[in-house]
C-alpha cells in the first residue's frame, strides 16, 4: 500500500529528534558539548556519508531554522542591563578585544587563501563569537557561577553574544549591496546597531508594561506561546530590513523583563529549545560531506590555529587593561577561545545567503569541535582553583 510523503516524513522528523537528542544527551553524560553529539549523528544518519536515513532536507531545514531563532531568544533572555554595569567594563573588554582580534585573524586568514572579500569578513565574524554554552557548563561543573570571575566570564559571554550579532548583520548586509568597502562596512554596522539599539530600547520601556497589564489575563503556556510567536514575526522583520533573522529572536528575547516574566516561560522554553537546538545541530551534520573533509583539513588546521591563538591574545590583552592577572585571565582568555553554536548559526546563514559554500560549514563545524578540545580541558583544570 502506497504511503503518503507526509507520512513517511512523519517518520524522518520523528527519528531525527529521537537520534538527535539521545546522541546530545550521551555526549553531555561524559561531560562534552552536547552540540558534538547531534553534529556526528547528523553524519551518521543522513547525507552521502551516512545510512540515508534522512532524505527530506526541506522540512529539516525549517526546524533548523526555528531551533536558531529558539536559541538567539533564549540568549536574549539572558541579557540583563544590570548585570552589565556589575561587571560591564572587565567583561566588555576581555571579550571585545577578543571580537576584534578573531574578525582581523579571520579576514586575513581568508584573504590569503584566496577568498573574496564577502567570504573572508564572514570566516572573521564565524571565529568572533565563544561558546556560551560550554563555558557555562564548565562553569557550572566546577561550582564557580556565582562567583565574581563566574559572573563576568558569562557576562562576557553575553556581550560577545550581542556583537556577534551585531556582526552578522554587518556581513549578511554587505551582500545586499552593490560594492564593498569600508565606508559600505560603516555604513551597514550603523544601521545594523541603530536597529538593534533602538529595538531593545523602544521595546524594554513597553514590553514590561504590556505584560504587566495583560500578562495576568493570559495563563502561562498562552503567554508562552504569544511571546515566542512573536519572537518569530520580529525574525521575520529583521530579515526584511537586511539583518539576520536569528537578529530579530535575540531582540524579542532581550526585551522580555527575565524578572517579571521570563522565569515563568524560562523552563518551557529550555524544553523547546533544547529538542530544536538538537535538530538544529544534527541538521549540520546532515549538511556536511565527510569525503570533503580531507580537502578542507589543511584550511581547519590554519583557521583552527588562528582562532584559539586570536582569541585568547585578545582576551589576555584585554584582561590586563582592566588589571586580571594570574590563572584568573588565564582562565578567561582560554575559555573564550572556545567556539560553539554560534559559530554554526553564522556559518549557517552565510552558506543560506550565498556567500559561500557547503564546504565552509564543514570547516566551521571541524573548527568549533577542535577549539573545545583545546580549550575547554584547560579552562576546566584552571576553573577549579578560582573564587
Amino acid at each position: 500500500m502506497a504511503q503518503e510523503p507526509s507520512v513517511a516524513l512523519l517518520y524522518e522528523i520523528g527519528l531525527l529528534i529521537v537520534v538527535s537528542s539521545i546522541a546530545s544527551e550521551l555526549f553531555k553524560r561524559v561531560r562534552l558539548p552536547g552540540l558534538i553529539g547531534a553534529i556526528i549523528a547528523g553524519l551518521f544518519i543522513g547525507g552521502p556519508g551516512g545510512f540515508g536515513l534522512i532524505t527530506d532536507l526541506t522540512v529539516v531545514n525549517i526546524l533548523a531554522v526555528i531551533g536558531s531563532a529558539l536559541i538567539l531568544f533564549m540568549a536574549g533572555l539572558e541579557f540583563e542591563v544590570s548585570a552589565f554595569w556589575t561587571a560591564g567594563r572587565r567583561a566588555f573588554l576581555i571579550t571585545t578585544f577578543g571580537v576584534v582580534a578573531s574578525v582581523l585573524a579571520g579576514y586575513g586568514a581568508g584573504r590569503f587563501l584566496g577568498w573574496s572579500d564577502q567570504a573572508s569578513l564572514l570566516l572573521g565574524v564565524v571565529l568572533a563569537p565563544s561558546g556560551t554554552s560550554v563555558i557555562t557548563v564548565g562553569l557550572s561543573s566546577a561550582g564557580k557561577l556565582g562567583t565574581v570571575a563566574g559572573s563576568t566570564l558569562m557576562t562576557a559571554c553575553v556581550i560577545d553574544d550581542v556583537e556577534s550579532v551585531l556582526l552578522l548583520s554587518i556581513a549578511l548586509g554587505s551582500v545586499a549591496r552593490s560594492s564593498f568597502g569600508t565606508v559600505e562596512l560603516i555604513w551597514t554596522g550603523v544601521i545594523a546597531a541603530l536597529f538593534i539599539i533602538t529595538s531593545i530600547y523602544i521595546g524594554g520601556k513597553f514590553m514590561p508594561l504590556i505584560i504587566v497589564k495583560y500578562g495576568r489575563l493570559l495563563s502561562d503556556e498562552v503567554l508562552f506561546a504569544t511571546l515566542l510567536g512573536l519572537g518569530l514575526m520580529l525574525s521575520f522583520v529583521s530579515s526584511q530590513v537586511g539583518l539576520a533573522a536569528i537578529t530579530g529572536a535575540f531582540i524579542m528575547g532581550a526585551i522580555i523583563p527575565s524578572q517579571k516574566i521570563g522565569e515563568r516561560i524560562v523552563h518551557r522554553l529550555f524544553i523547546m529549545k533544547e529538542i530544536f537546538a538538537a535538530i538544529f545541530f544534527t541538521s549540520v551534520g546532515l549538511s556536511i560531506n565527510p569525503f570533503t573533509i580531507p580537502g578542507v583539513l589543511s584550511t581547519v588546521i590554519l583557521v583552527l590555529a588562528l582562532a584559539v591563538g586570536a582569541r585568547f591574545l585578545g582576551g589576555a590583552l584585554g584582561g590586563t587593561l582592566v588589571g586580571l592577572k594570574g590563572r584568573v585571565l588565564t582562565a578567561m582568555a582560554i575559555a573564550l577561545a572556545a567556539r560553539g553554536e554560534m559559530s554554526l548559526l553564522i556559518a549557517r546563514e552565510g552558506v543560506t545567503a550565498g556567500i559561500v559554500g557547503p564546504e565552509f560549514l564543514t570547516a566551521t563545524a571541524a573548527v568549533v569541535i577542535g577549539s573545545m578540545i583545546l580549550a575547554i580541558p584547560i579552562f576546566t583544570r584552571l576553573i577549579k582553583s578560582i573564587q
